[in-house]
């Protein structure tokens, strides 16, 4: 019985791929075995070590020798990753029920702390010893992720409260941020008094750092698009699929620029905020609002590909098309010669891609291997995603994951060897990237 749900997964994907599973010695020139101990060694490593048997929900912050820290703050966007990370662990390995109690932990703190009974919508922060900032402020990419993390949890508890929640969390979301006229989904929600035009709020609006409260933004984009999927899988309802439809629509055939990469924001109809024709210090000094980031272009293009399949029983021609141009800007302009990393931030300077940013952050390397895994089952005779993917793996092994203390660093040492001291995880990193490409590979490794 502990397999069920392993070989349920397994015969969906069988089914997907019209292959039988196989046993194999190697994938894409990887042992399988240090495939699987890689994603054992993953999880292990983090659960049950991040649950927070004090406060509820997920620890937060540990030290680069995963020491426990004195501030835990909570954030919903990393609650929302633990939940869907351990969520998706519990269907995956013989141990579920072990992964279905954590996953069901981080329910019960979403559920009963982060939300927020007067204004709907979950907190960006909650902390129960100190008083919230702006408490009305939301944040469409938390909320999204929040909405993913309980379509999964769906998955392993098909309860009437959980599909409650979900409903509860669609439709505020759709209710405040989605845009009837123009489409798509803004990601900041301000109240009456945070709108109001001073000085103290335009500097708290800045310091969040999600560009401007009338833009519409390519990452809250394909996280909704990303959230909406895994929600229609569970719940096909028709305004689910509307606007799954409209997102994909969008970020495919709006948000992809003609060179095959994404912008990073747009004004409300759709015009991508663009610094090209300013002066070099301009671009340089807002190249947070207008960049190529190319671990969010390959990543998407595993976005639409997943988004299509569910909602067309297959990937359309359309789409498959542009998460290969996506996945191939990213192998031109990205990556570090013999695919010994991926950059993380390139500018376009008189018709050069320049890598303005030569960290090789964690979460791009996974979403990287994982994009490159799966277009190779869609592009079997193309020569170089076998070839990319050792070379990711290899760099991985060689240059992010921490061999004394276990886990992996923030960014590469190659570039970044002072991150040996930076800590394991934080507001921003928990086991949801990394976790999430391992766990998809191994599956990929039974065909």
């Amino acid at each position: 019985m502990k397999k069920i749900l392993l070989l349920f997964i397994i015969a969906g994907i069988a089914a997907w791929s019209g292959k039988k599973p196989t046993e194999k010695n190697t994938y894409l020139g990887i042992p399988v075995s240090e495939i699987e101990t890689a994603v054992t060694k993953h999880l292990t490593n983090w659960f049950p070590k991040v649950i927070d048997t004090v406060n509820g929900g997920y620890y937060t912050n540990f030290e680069y020798n995963w020491e426990g820290c004195n501030d835990q703050d909570k954030m919903i966007v990393t609650q929302a990753r633990d939940m869907w990370t351990a969520s998706r662990a519990s269907q995956l390995l013989p141990d579920s029920n072990l992964y279905r109690q954590y996953a069901q932990h981080g329910f019960n703190y979403l559920v009963n702390f982060m939300w927020d009974k007067k204004n709907g919508g979950f907190y960006l922060y909650y902390q129960p010893d100190k008083p919230l900032e702006h408490a009305s402020y939301k944040l469409i990419y938390g909320n999204a992720f929040a909405l993913y993390a309980l379509a999964e949890y769906a998955k392993i508890n098909p309860s009437e409260k959980v599909f409650s929640w979900i409903n509860k969390t669609f439709n505020w979301i759709d209710s405040v941020a989605h845009d009837d006229l123009n489409r798509g989904y803004y990601n900041l929600i301000l109240d009456d008094e945070l709108k109001k035009d001073t000085q103290k709020n335009r500097k708290f609006i800045k310091r969040q750092g999600w560009g401007q409260p009338e833009w519409k933004g390519q990452n809250t984009s394909i996280h909704l698009l990303e959230a909406l999927t895994a929600v229609y899988k569970v719940m096909p309802s028709p305004k689910i699929r509307e606007r799954l439809a409209e997102m994909l629509v969008l970020v495919r055939d709006t948000m992809v620029q003609p060179d095959s990469s994404l912008k990073l924001y747009f004004t409300s109809n759709w015009e991508p905020i663009n610094h090209s024709k300013k002066p070099k210090h301009y671009i340089q000094k807002n190249i947070y609002n207008d960049h190529i980031s190319f671990g969010h272009n390959i990543e998407t293009a595993y976005l639409i590909i997943d988004a299509a399949e569910t909602l067309y029983g297959k990937v359309d021609t359309v789409s498959l098309k542009v998460a290969k141009a996506l996945t191939a800007h990213s192998l031109k302009y990205g990556f570090d010669e013999n695919f010994h990393g991926l950059f993380d931030k390139g500018y376009v300077f008189n018709g050069q891609i320049e890598i303005v940013d030569n960290r090789k952050t964690w979460w791009s390397q996974f979403e990287a291997l994982h994009t490159l895994a799966l277009m190779n089952r869609y592009f079997p005779n193309n020569e170089t995603y076998p070839k990319a993917f050792a070379g990711m793996w290899n760099y991985i092994k060689r240059d992010l994951y921490d061999h004394e203390y276990s886990g992996y660093y923030n960014n590469g040492l190659d570039m970044n060897p002072y991150d040996i001291k930076e800590r394991k995880a934080h507001n921003w990193k928990g086991p949801y990237h990394d976790g999430r490409a391992l766990m998809q590979i191994w599956l990929y490794t039974k065909f």
